[in-house]
């Protein structure tokens, strides 16, 4: 019988979830952190909007005797195949997607199918904006884009309540450049 061991190798991991002691003492850093995650509306949103269009066209093709028609087919397989996959895809984006402020570094995980955040000094960001789009005005969500110097910029979408995200990620960037402080 052979027996595998398979350490995850993430720094956003929950400390229940670590494989690392729980004996370990916290860094003061772990205790002054901030998480954002995502909106569970915002990502279900268009597989609901999906089920509830194809689901009243295959109604209205039934009461009106086509149910039997190519098109009744073509709305049940949407309904039975392509439904389920947008909540899988968005449930797997709801437990993966969150933004973590750190007192000098921000954790960034634009959430499936990334795999790893990514991590980012303050001093590297050089620029923060937000961005909705239908879904986000109907349910308050947006995207943080989040500029860097050395990359492309990362994108963290479907945040619950962005505005304060982007205010919180702007006072830390503001308070590491008084300090002086340096991710290390």
């Amino acid at each position: 019988m052979t027996v595998a061991k398979f350490r995850l190798n993430s720094q956003s991991m929950d400390r229940a979830d670590s494989p690392i002691s729980q004996s370990s003492p916290v860094s003061d850093e772990g205790l002054h952190q901030v998480i954002w995650k995502a909106s569970p509306l915002a990502l279900f949103l268009p597989g609901l909007v999906v089920a509830a269009g194809y689901g009243a066209l295959l109604l209205a093709l039934f009461f009106s005797g086509k149910g039997e028609g190519a098109l009744a087919r073509v709305c049940l397989l949407v309904l039975v195949i392509v439904v389920p996959l947008l909540f899988a895809h968005a449930g797997l984006r709801l437990s993966t997607t969150r933004l973590t402020l750190h007192a000098a570094r921000l954790e960034a995980h634009p959430g499936f199918p990334a795999r790893d955040p990514e991590i980012i000094p303050y001093a590297a960001v050089t620029g923060v904006s937000l961005r909705r789009g239908l879904s986000g005005w109907i349910t308050g969500a947006g995207s943080l884009v989040i500029e860097r110097d050395n990359g492309m910029p990362v994108v963290v979408s479907g945040l619950s309540n962005p505005d304060a995200a982007m205010a919180g990620l702007t006072a830390c960037r503001e308070a590491v450049e008084l300090t002086g402080v340096t991710a290390g």
